[in-house]
């Protein structure tokens, strides 16, 4: 009995490196597309959003992140397989790394809706919101909540692949899928 407090203690801080305005939403929840439409209205509220960077501009006064809104998960983490409610721009201060902050990086801001801001996209003129980071928080390819055994993909980790259990020819194969082994 000893033994299971370390890994109880261990599992209870699993998600407690996430600050806390990353992991817990704001009151009121404002979303983007609520926002894109009066951001005027909403200028000074406090939101959080996530989604994938399309692309990191930085100059003297500071940096601009474009990014596509996906939809949060219970842990802040944006689910890049749910429908898009569309972009918006994060500004900060500080300089941003774009090479940290690479095309297809998964993001979480925690901020303040600053106003709106007209960018071009391919031959569009598009109107988006810009939020002022307070918190910004990168999401890594490991994270557990990726894989597909905590997701209920079909080719879910096997105990029994290594043992006798299985006759001669009758091991699964072995497949690669969404960034895994299976």
């Amino acid at each position: 009995m000893r033994f299971l407090l370390p890994i109880v203690m261990l599992l209870l801080s699993a998600c407690s490196n996430l600050p806390v305005a990353i992991k817990e939403a704001p009151s009121p929840d404002w979303q983007l597309s609520q926002v894109a439409t009066q951001a005027e209205q909403h200028k000074g509220d406090s939101i959080r959003w996530g989604g994938q960077v399309v692309k990191v501009e930085n100059d003297d006064n500071g940096s601009t992140i474009h990014v596509v809104q996906f939809p949060l998960n219970s842990f802040g983490r944006p689910d890049s397989d749910g429908v898009s409610q569309g972009r918006f721009l994060i500004h900060s201060d500080s300089f941003i790394d774009p090479y940290i902050y690479k095309a297809g990086t998964l993001i979480t801001v925690a901020g303040i809706v600053k106003n709106k801001e007209t960018v071009t996209i391919d031959k569009k003129s598009m109107s988006l919101p810009v939020v002022t980071a307070t918190q910004l928080y990168r999401w890594s390819k490991n994270d557990y909540s990726r894989d597909p055994y905590w997701r209920g993909h079909p080719y879910y980790y096997d105990p029994f692949a290594y043992g006798p259990y299985y006759g001669p020819g009758l091991r699964p194969s072995w497949r690669y899928y969404d960034g895994y082994y299976w």
